[in-house]
């Protein structure tokens, strides 16, 4: 089922990856300005980097991966949050444990959030495609002839 599924929306996976990859730089950015220019904690600096992310993979992934843009932006927003405070959740946890194993640095703790985003890609990918931008079926109307 789920090779049938990539096969199907293989080039939207190739676009959301690329989207996913750009979105990463802007996430790696933010991060390390807040992390090693700013001072900041590494969980400040994390939760930084995933926020400019977010804004920009949101609306990348809206009106170019989906072309979702003619969809209620206030329910794809509600069910975006959902699907990506879990993602987060999984990014963060992820690249805490990289980190306790491979300690503090810059080199560690950048390795530590790229396998964040790298354990995060196919749940958002997931969420974003079955969910999220889904497209509504339209509705059948069935008119009588009399």
């Amino acid at each position: 089922m789920m090779n049938e599924l990539i096969k199907r929306h293989y080039l939207k996976f190739i676009i959301f990856c690329f989207v996913g990859g750009t979105a990463a730089l802007v996430h790696m950015l933010f991060f390390n300005i807040f992390r090693f220019w700013l001072g900041m904690s590494f969980i400040l600096s994390l939760f930084a980097g995933v926020f400019f992310s977010i804004i920009y993979n949101f609306s990348m992934n809206r009106n170019i991966t989906f072309s979702a843009k003619n969809q209620s932006i206030k329910k794809q927003l509600i069910k975006y949050a959902l699907v990506y405070a879990f993602s987060i959740g999984v990014n963060v946890m992820i690249a805490l444990t990289i980190k306790t194993i491979l300690g503090s640095g810059m080199v560690q703790e950048n390795i530590a959030t790229i396998g964040g985003i790298a354990v995060s890609i196919p749940i958002s990918f997931l969420g974003s495609l079955l969910w999220v931008f889904k497209r509504e079926k339209p509705v059948a109307i069935v008119s009588e002839i009399m």
